[in-house]
């Protein structure tokens, strides 16, 4: 007996089958399975031919954003374009597969010298830094690369592979567009960047994430009027990870959308519940990333999260940096009149950082602006700090936009601030972050202190001197005029002095340890140009004195000993000046 069966179609499904299995379905290449099998067939032709093997990880640049802003149908066909253009420098014994989203792997088996991977690795990044035009839109993104050799074969295959990626990320730290060798030395800061990336995703399904709040104060009365909310990771086996290390992973992995999106559900959730502990006007604000802003769906997000909440849409501030501005400001301008139309606050976070023009301030709806803390650790030291707050605290305010200080940790920062006319502040000075529970103990414990009166009948006078004897001399000379006498032992305690009091008069020795009293009285000249100066000297520097007398640093220079009716009457025409 014969049988006969015509078995095409099954032979046609296995077929299916095992392309769908070992193939990536969007690009048509090598998924990560057969890339592990590519990978043990290339460990052992190098063990026969004792030839070389690399293994090149790339991940393109810029994507994320095209792929959200103009949707996945135009971003799967940049990924097919670019898997094109991979292929056209590899070659027929060499594997290109996709490992998922803009990952891709090339596997260089039989090389000469290991040399020969950079040269393939430079075409590829160039030919991938040509513009892409799909659907009439022309796409400018770039790669980075990692590579990975080896010639003793001693390892497990995909230890190649983790080893590419490693020297990948290194490459998008240097600045991306290039590309990086694998150094063990990256093992121990890389490791734990891939080990962040890859628990990412679950920690935020395992709901690993909280949110801590810090308030923010107003300047004139110290009272709380907001809070904004801090996102923290605390991970099971790695303990608390810090934002600087997952926000920007989160960003390039696109997680962020996931992660943003709970952030402000959970941000306005409670504030509802805490916002009739504060002033009718507190306000709850939410770090927002530019991937997040350009999103189609994202004011559709925000307005579903205060519906949820139940929270008055002008409680809500979402903060976003300079950078934004610069991604796609057409677009973004339109975001951000959705969100006035709202109700939704907008503020400009770590003003003074970027790289943005100044006219998108002119034109945007913005609410806020936050002076980076950059600025504001040295303001009551440093002249050129104390110019760039004073003139974006001018700016905003004649653009009808309010000002916060970040990162105010000392009374003569705040001091500072209130003389410049900034609106509020945050910082540890008054507040660290912390979770809901503990800022609601917070709340009910805090009793705002407004004794900022400035206003006094006696003439402040500031005495410089690292000798306490002349401090003592002089304190007994003028508190007979009727003066306040304040004194310091170097110019870093007569700065903080100088913030916080309104100071008329500062006499300063020439000669101190820290900085020279014409150098000190040129900065006190730059940041308080009403205080009047006087140098009081034991040395004639008489160069260096009648410079500064005669360009205005100073108003007088006296000499050690000194006459005490001569100290009397250079106060006396100081103040009258």
């Amino acid at each position: 007996m014969v049988h006969l069966e015509d078995v095409s179609p099954l032979q046609g499904l296995q077929e299916k089958v095992a392309k769908f299995a070992n193939y990536d379905t969007l690009t048509g290449l090598p998924n990560r399975s057969l890339l592990e099998d590519r990978l043990k067939q290339a460990f052992s032709l190098g063990q026969r031919n004792q030839g070389c093997l690399a293994v090149v990880f790339f991940d393109l640049d810029g994507f994320k954003p095209i792929n959200d802003t103009l949707g996945h149908e135009l971003g799967d066909k940049l990924l097919q374009a670019a898997a094109e253009r991979f292929k056209q420098h590899i070659r027929p014994g060499d594997t290109l597969a996709r490992l998922g989203g803009d990952e891709f792997v090339v596997v260089l088996p039989d090389l000469s010298h290991p040399s020969d991977a950079a040269l393939v690795t430079e075409r590829m990044l160039a030919s991938i830094a040509e513009p892409f035009v799909i659907d009439n839109n022309e796409l400018p993104i770039s790669a980075s690369a990692g590579i990975a050799t080896t010639e003793l074969y001693d390892e497990q295959p995909l230890q190649l592979v983790r080893q590419a990626d490693m020297a990948m990320f290194e490459a998008k730290k240097q600045g991306r567009n290039n590309y990086q060798w694998y150094d063990p030395k990256l093992d121990e800061s890389t490791s734990r960047t891939l080990k962040i990336r890859h628990a990412l995703k679950a920690g935020i399904e395992h709901k690993q994430f909280e949110l801590h709040y810090q308030p923010q104060f107003d300047l004139a009365n110290n009272e709380i009027i907001a809070c904004e909310a801090l996102v923290r990771w605390n991970h099971p086996v790695m303990g608390m990870i810090s934002p600087v290390e997952f926000i920007s992973i989160a960003e390039d992995t696109g997680q962020i959308v996931t992660l943003g999106r709970w952030i402000l559900r959970r941000a306005c959730k409670d504030f509802a519940e805490l916002r009739n502990r504060m002033i009718p006007e507190a306000t709850v604000s939410v770090n927002i990333s530019a991937i997040q802003l350009l999103r189609q769906e994202f004011v559709g997000d925000v307005e579903a999260a205060l519906k949820e909440s139940k929270l008055p849409a002008r409680c809500l501030v979402l903060e976003m940096t300079e950078s934004v501005l610069v991604e796609n400001p057409q677009l973004v301008s339109r975001k951000l009149s959705e969100l006035e139309d709202l109700g939704v606050h907008v503020a400009l976070d770590d003003f003074g950082t970027g790289y943005s023009s100044l006219s998108y301030l002119k034109d945007l709806a913005v609410d806020w602006v936050k002076i980076d803390r950059s600025f504001i650790q040295e303001l009551t030291h440093d002249s050129q700090n104390a110019a760039i707050t004073e003139g974006i605290i001018s700016m905003a305010h004649h653009l009808k936009l309010q000002v916060l200080a970040e990162g105010v940790e000392t009374s003569a920062q705040r001091g500072y601030l209130r003389r410049a006319n900034c609106d509020a502040m945050q910082g540890f000075l008054m507040a660290k972050p912390m979770p809901k529970p503990a800022l609601i103990e917070f709340i009910n414990d805090y009793q705002a202190d407004a004794a900022f009166d400035d206003e006094r009948e006696a003439r402040t006078l500031l005495i410089v001197d690292d000798e306490e004897n002349v401090h003592k001399s002089l304190r007994r000379l003028l508190m007979r005029d009727g003066y306040h006498i304040l004194t310091a032992s170097g110019v870093n305690e007569a700065f903080d002095l100088l913030a916080q009091n309104r100071v008329d008069v500062v006499l300063s020795d020439h000669r101190m340890p820290q900085m020279q009293g014409v150098d000190f009285l040129t900065h006190v000249r730059s940041m308080y140009p009403h205080t009047a100066r006087i140098v009081l000297t034991a040395y004639q520097d008489e160069e260096v004195l009648s410079k500064a007398l005669n360009e205005g640093e100073v108003f007088r220079f006296l000499t050690k000993p000194w006459d005490d009716e001569k100290i009397r009457q250079a106060v006396r025409a100081a103040l009258a000046s």
